[in-house]
C-alpha cells in the first residue's frame, strides 16, 4: 500500500508541476495547464517506474547511442545489438486535435 500512496503522490506532484509550467509556456492558459498536467504526471510516473524497476533483480534493457544493452542487477551490461537508425523525419512539431 506504501508503494501505491507514493506513485500517488509522485503523480499530484508532477501534474501540479506540469500544469503551471504548461500554463506558463501556452497561449491557451487553460488548455496549457490541462495538457502540462498530463505531461508533467507522465513523466513523474515514467521516472517512479524506472527507479523502482532499478531496484528488481530482473534484467533492464537500455539504449545507448545506436547499440541495446541488457544490464542485471549488478549493474554489469551485455551487448544484445545494434539498432537500425530511424530513417523516418519527425515534425519538429505535432497539433493536438
Amino acid at each position: 500500500m506504501d508503494n501505491t500512496k507514493d506513485t500517488i503522490e509522485t503523480l499530484i506532484a508532477g501534474g501540479a508541476l506540469g500544469t503551471a509550467i504548461g500554463a506558463l509556456l501556452s497561449k491557451d492558459k487553460e488548455e496549457g495547464a490541462v495538457i502540462g498536467a498530463l505531461l508533467g504526471a507522465a513523466i513523474a510516473a515514467t521516472a517512479k517506474a524506472s527507479e523502482d524497476a532499478k531496484k528488481t533483480t530482473i534484467p533492464q534493457l537500455i539504449k545507448e547511442g545506436e547499440n541495446l544493452y541488457e544490464v542485471n542487477a549488478k549493474g554489469e551490461k551485455r551487448f544484445i545489438k545494434k539498432l537500425k537508425k530511424n530513417m523516418t523525419p519527425l515534425p519538429l512539431q505535432f497539433k493536438l486535435k
